[in-house]
């Protein structure tokens, strides 16, 4: 594999192992009763499955080394495109809705 192409794989496999952190991220920081209302699965459905793509995404990360550290595996490139897959749907599709049923607080109140 050449240089550039090498170059070209390593920023789309960090780019798309951003895009399953970010995901991973956010569905743990709402709450699980968002997930129930907006009817998308439960929260632990989608940590998990964000999870799995993020630890797939990670290995899937062409290998090099950073001051003797070994970062990625290398594995197939369709692992890297399959691993994206839960993280995209989960921002494209799911936290739009969770966001949606979020507790807001009272007008009278201001509390939660």
């Amino acid at each position: 594999m050449g240089l550039i192409t090498f170059y070209v794989f390593l920023g789309l496999a960090l780019v798309g192992f951003a895009i399953e952190a970010w995901a991973l991220v956010d569905a743990v920081r709402r709450p699980a009763h968002s997930f129930v209302t907006a009817e998308k699965r439960t929260k632990v459905f989608w940590v998990s499955l964000t999870a799995v793509g993020a630890l797939i995404g990670y290995l899937a990360i062409p290998g090099f080394s950073v001051f003797g550290v070994r970062i990625g595996f290398g594995l197939p490139w369709l692992f890297t495109l399959l691993a994206v897959l839960p993280g995209a749907i989960y921002l494209a599709d799911v936290k739009p809705e969770v966001i949606r049923y979020l507790r807001r607080p009272g007008p009278s109140t201001g509390r939660w």
